[in-house]
């Protein structure tokens, strides 16, 4: 049996009672090695005898074959951060097995995503929502441009993952550029390192977002034409004050 499991953002208290109970019983565990770690006291005290195997960035085509492989006579859990199906390897895994009609059981198990925990922490700025990876790797400029043109023409609140990186300043800079266009007055929440250690948060407006607090582990939540500012959080009315006294 396959188990894909996400981790949420790592440490006991964010994994699914099914995410404990899978991690709870496999033969082996395997993953890239920061994911690995965020779990690993648990799995010393909960399966000390699980096989862990670790692996590096962009070995996920390799990690992802050897699970469906080793799952072909054991009980494996490949592990993702956040939700398998959201930026993690889930879709990878699915898509190998499509590829080559390989018919094995498998069950994702789902993780709480950075973005979840990124509303939670700036309040309430979620309605409908525009989830778009800004990093270039796997998909063209063009299209992950497109897209989120798109998403500001039509009002969508933004959960922007991967937003820069050392080899992406300019690609950054563009994308702030697209927003200012689209939606200047736009509201944004920071999120960087959520639930971790070095946790930060602010809001501010588009035209003051300074460029040096944003990488890798940043998440941005754009908010839509109705998103406000109350103290230090973000809310995106859902439409009840339209039709109840509040």
């Amino acid at each position: 049996m396959l188990y894909i499991v996400g981790i949420g953002p790592g440490g006991e208290d964010y994994l699914t009672l099914r995410a404990k109970e899978v991690l709870s019983s496999v033969d082996v565990v395997l993953g890239h090695k920061r994911y690995i770690e965020l779990i690993r006291d648990f799995l010393r005290k909960n399966n000390p005898k699980a096989e862990i195997i670790e692996s590096r960035m962009g070995k996920e085509v390799e990690r992802a074959k050897l699970a469906i492989e080793l799952s072909k006579s054991k009980n494996v859990a490949l592990v993702s951060g956040g939700d398998p199906n959201i930026y993690g390897i889930g879709n990878l895994v699915l898509e190998i097995l499509a590829k080559h009609n390989i018919n094995i059981d498998f069950e994702v198990v789902p993780g709480i995503s950075a973005f979840n925990i990124a509303g939670a922490l700036l309040g309430s700025p979620f309605l409908d929502v525009a989830i778009i990876n800004l990093s270039d790797l796997l998909v063209p400029w063009e299209e992950i441009e497109r897209r989120l043109i798109n998403a500001l023409k039509a009002d969508f609140v933004l959960a922007l993952y991967n937003p820069s990186s050392r080899r992406r300043k300019e690609k950054f800079k563009q994308v702030l550029d697209i927003i200012k266009k689209y939606r200047p007055k736009a509201l944004v929440g920071i999120v960087s390192n959520a639930s971790r250690e070095g946790e930060e948060r602010f809001i501010c407006r588009i035209d003051e977002l300074s460029e040096d607090k944003v990488g890798m582990s940043t998440i941005l939540i754009v908010g839509n034409s109705k998103t406000f500012k109350w103290h230090k959080y973000m809310i995106t009315p859902r439409g009840y004050s339209r039709k109840y006294e509040l």
